[in-house]
């Protein structure tokens, strides 16, 4: 936890200024805001009153070198949203956007993109110059934002938004992480006792190997194959990975990888939820904040983050050029369910399709949620239980000789 410090305007305008504790810049204004406050700037206590500017000599190699974090944008696009909606100036609201909580990366982008529109440059155009820190269905937002005259809303709605695919980002790589962690702990305390321990066994069992379990005696006969063609096992496994690796990276490799990810058993439905869930979220966003229904596919298809949603997108987007409607052009797709489809038709039917497919979009996060939790509670006890019949299974099949033979010198 942190100290950070705030100025903030209270219910009837006034500026206030005092400090939190928090963990994070972002969890710090979202406790602000929780007491009826409008965020102006949060920093933390101890940070300097002026650094380096992106062009700067000190700054130059952190920022080439460093990552930036999708807290920064989330922060960044929150805390302008407020101060643009209160009537800041918007050159003014970005330099009191710029606070030593920022990541050297996101930093850097944001001088150039203040550099810019101080010298009188369009907002959007110099947000599109930094892809990758503000990505492109961000620049369309603001893009839309500056047509319609509504920074402030669109702003706040797309703070709401990236804060929203952050969470499930989290969620699904959470669900996914923990059975994998945990496989692999397995895996590497088996490789540890066949080919470390078990030998250390054998020279212990030697001129007994008649009296000992068929178990031990496979054993061993496996931990002694293993250390003698293990360095080539483990080459012909670094090869496999790389060549993996460098095949994932083709346009076919990706695609493979998705539909194997997407019929996995117990984790392809939750891959499903989120893709459906992003994709949905996205496009009623777009569709909110005034961009077209066609740019918004076309955006969709870039930002759901799986090759086959994409191509899925990319075929309603082809429909949507004839003519048909969102729902039509939906109809015959297995990954949107029937149902999920009845419900953009009312929203097409009702003129509201960007606030149902938003409604949609929370429907299927909900949905996720109790995915993972079901899947939690299932794979916990279950891999608990491997690792136990593993482990359990070797460390048996070591000891049981030795009380075995130390019986018969009885």
């Amino acid at each position: 936890m942190a100290v950070f410090t705030y100025v903030a305007r209270d219910q009837s305008g006034t500026l206030v200024e005092d400090e939190v504790v928090a963990a994070s810049p972002a969890e710090a204004a979202r406790i602000v805001r929780g007491e009826g406050k409008f965020i102006v700037r949060v920093e933390p206590k101890t940070a300097s009153a002026s650094r380096p500017r992106a062009g700067s000599a000190a700054g130059g190699l952190l920022h080439v070198r460093a990552k930036h974090r999708p807290e920064d944008l989330i922060f960044f696009t929150s805390q302008l949203a407020v101060m643009v909606e209160t009537g800041v100036s918007l050159a003014d609201a970005l330099e009191a956007c710029v606070h030593e909580g920022n990541s050297p990366r996101f930093a850097a982008a944001l001088d150039a993109v203040i550099e810019q529109v101080t010298g009188g440059r369009e907002f959007s155009a110099a947000l599109a110059e930094h892809p990758d820190v503000f990505p492109t269905i961000y620049v369309s937002l603001v893009r839309a934002s500056e047509a319609s005259g509504k920074m402030g809303p669109i702003l706040e709605r797309l703070a709401q938004h990236l804060e929203s695919q952050a969470v499930l980002t989290r969620k699904i790589k959470g669900a996914v992480t923990y059975p994998l962690v945990m496989l692999a702990f397995a895996i590497g305390v088996t490789v540890f006792l066949m080919a470390y321990v078990l030998p250390k066994f054998s020279n212990i069992y030697a001129g007994k190997e008649a009296s000992l379990p068929a178990v031990t005696r496979g054993l061993m006969a496996f931990s002694g194959g293993l250390v003698t063609v293990g360095p080539y096992v483990g080459a012909g496994l670094a090869a496999a990975v790389v060549g993996a690796v460098l095949y994932l990276r083709t346009p076919a490799g990706r695609w493979r990888l998705e539909l194997l990810k997407l019929r996995v058993p117990l984790v392809g439905p939750l891959f499903h939820k989120t893709y459906l869930a992003r994709s949905l979220q996205t496009l009623g966003t777009m569709i909110q904040s005034g961009v077209s229904v066609l740019d918004g596919v076309r955006l969709t298809a870039a930002a759901c983050g799986s090759a086959v949603y994409e191509r899925m997108w990319n075929t309603v987007n082809d429909r949507l050029e004839t003519g048909q409607q969102i729902s039509e052009a939906l109809a015959d797709q297995p990954n949107v369910p029937k149902s999920v489809n009845k419900m953009l038709a009312a929203g097409e039917r009702s003129g509201r399709l960007g606030q149902v497919m938003e409604r949609v979009a929370v429907h299927c996060e909900a949905e996720l949620n109790t995915a993972i939790k079901t899947l939690t509670s299932m794979l916990e006890p279950a891999i608990v239980m491997f690792l136990g019949a593993v482990v359990g299974g070797l460390v048996l099949a070591l000891l049981l000789p030795i009380f075995t033979i130390s019986k018969a010198m009885h």
